[in-house]
């Protein structure tokens, strides 16, 4: 995914992480909430420089910070 479509995600939408580690961790998180690293939440301008973290956190607990490549949306 690109940042862009990062924070268009909502409450309840399922994504796929792709582990780079020959795939070993990847799962899939239904999102509580998600935020991108350096994102000005109070500004409508979203700029992005490159690859940025992605932290998210899913509705069962878990917690997720990787890059936004390595996200697909289900």
């Amino acid at each position: 995914m690109k940042p862009s479509e990062i924070i268009q995600l909502n409450k309840g939408d399922k994504v796929f992480w792709t582990d780079p580690d020959r795939g070993l961790c990847s799962k899939y998180i239904v999102i509580e909430t998600s935020s991108i690293a350096g994102e000005d939440e109070d500004s409508d301008d979203h700029e992005f420089y490159g690859d940025e973290v992605v932290t998210l956190l899913g509705q069962n607990g878990d917690e997720l910070e990787c890059y936004a490549h390595e996200l697909n949306i289900i």
